[in-house]
């Protein structure tokens, strides 16, 4: 099949869990509020305890298991809240400009492409959706954008009491702030910068890198085949590139390649919260790309 594309154009909202009976609920989480199993024979222990010594042993034990099960209890109680990580203040603003910049490049890079642009305008769409922020991701790997941050504690919040007993005393994985992501969020797009960083691609292999992470099939397309079509191609090209240019690194590609399950662990809400949020507000996402696409 001949190539579609030149080679030159290639240069947190809150967990509804909350239990339906909340009394039944607190009684539940709340040791010190559930009705006592032996209440109704406290009152005859000194008595049983006297005529029965191995029975006074017997409650001594269970009132000690019964106090270090609260005092355990007590302890999963003061565990730190979740911590979630946003940009340095002190480079905040060169980050969101450098960030922007690489926005551009990509809805740029997307646009130059005559077998992206020959695509009906609702197959583009959804491919940009599909892939926007893991083009972002590699631009931001390699553009060297420094991603400093800052770690925060989550708030509290009332509408999340039920979410966090319900993650043992610790704020769902959703709960977010604006501008901020949760540590395991940073840590896979650290992971995948770090891997990128140090295969060292040049620009041509992360544009044939790009162009196979965009054109990824997804329900919905008018063409589906010819998308798996072009996929298909980019990474041919990048396989014979690397092997042009880098003729003793035989397992180049497949490194390369290797780096595409830590895109797909990379989700588009930590990428718009992390460098976009302050920029574009309440505004969604999908529509701040859909504009910079077709205008």
């Amino acid at each position: 099949m001949k190539m579609a594309y030149s080679k030159k154009d290639l240069c947190c909202q809150c967990v509804p869990t909350k239990a339906t009976n909340t009394m039944l609920y607190s009684l539940l989480m709340d040791p010190q509020r559930r009705p006592s199993s032996t209440g109704s024979s406290c009152c005859h222990s000194n008595t049983e305890s006297e005529t029965d010594p191995q029975q006074g042993v017997l409650d001594l034990s269970m009132r000690n298991s019964q106090q270090k099960h609260r005092s355990s209890e007590s302890s999963d109680s003061e565990k730190p809240a979740t911590v979630l990580h946003r940009l340095a203040p002190e480079h905040y603003a060169m980050i969101h400009h450098a960030a922007s910049q690489v926005l551009i490049q990509t809805i740029d890079f997307m646009r130059k492409l005559p077998a992206f642009t020959y695509l009906p305008p609702n197959d583009q769409m959804l491919l940009l959706m599909r892939s926007w922020h893991e083009i972002v991701a590699i631009g931001v790997a390699q553009e060297k954008v420094p991603i400093d941050t800052v770690s925060v504690p989550a708030p509290p919040c009332e509408c999340c009491t039920g979410a966090e007993m319900h993650w043992g005393g610790t704020p769902p994985p959703t709960l977010t702030m604006p501008g901020c992501i949760l540590s395991s969020d940073l840590d896979d797009i650290q992971q995948f910068v770090m891997k990128y960083q140090s295969l060292d691609l040049d620009c041509k292999e992360a544009a044939y890198l790009k162009a196979a992470v965009l054109f990824t099939p997804v329900p919905g397309l008018a063409h589906p085949h010819y998308i798996e079509a072009l996929q298909k191609e980019a990474q041919q090209a990048l396989n014979e590139y690397t092997m042009m240019t880098r003729p003793l690194e035989t397992l180049r590609f497949a490194r390369i390649l290797l780096m595409v399950p830590l895109l797909r662990g990379i989700k588009q809400e930590p990428i718009t919260e992390l460098f976009f949020r302050p920029l574009i507000a309440n505004v969604r996402m999908e529509d701040v790309l859909r504009q910079m696409l077709f205008t």
